[in-house]
């Protein structure tokens, strides 16, 4: 049994109460010492699943935590370059709008072929990921 958990295994104290003001008074007491066990046992669970999250962000790799970055962020990369563009479009001489264009294609083009891999699970070569062993045995 692990050390750190709370064990309940004595039997509760029993005590003669006298009058009525006084069992209140003590069951009040009990019920207090309960909640206060409780949220004890809450906060621990909550400090392990925090320590848990900051172990597991230290042993992502670099290429997962670019991966996860591209995946929350790529969207609003996406609306920034077109809102942008667009604001943008009155300010540019018209002989360089299709420049910008063209550089604006090449950059949504390679922000969506990031997100498509990523969603596919695809690594960074573009390639799927060889298969495990047990599927090969499945075919």
């Amino acid at each position: 049994m692990n050390k750190n958990q709370i064990t309940n295994e004595t039997p509760p104290t029993q005590f003669i109460v006298k009058d009525t003001q006084s069992a209140i008074k003590l069951k009040r007491e009990e019920t207090r010492e309960a909640n206060q066990r409780y949220k004890a046992v809450v906060a621990r669970a909550k400090e392990e699943a925090k320590l848990e999250l900051a172990k597991l962000r230290l042993q992502m790799s670099a290429k997962e935590a670019a991966s996860k970055h591209i995946a929350v962020f790529g969207p609003l990369y996406l609306l920034l370059l077109c809102g942008g563009f667009f604001y943008a479009i009155q300010y540019i001489p018209s002989t360089e709008i299709s420049v910008v264009s063209s550089i604006l294609t090449l950059l949504i083009t390679m922000i969506g072929a990031n997100l498509r891999s990523i969603v596919a699970g695809e690594n960074g070569s573009g390639t799927q990921p060889p298969p495990s062993p047990s599927s090969k045995e499945k075919e």
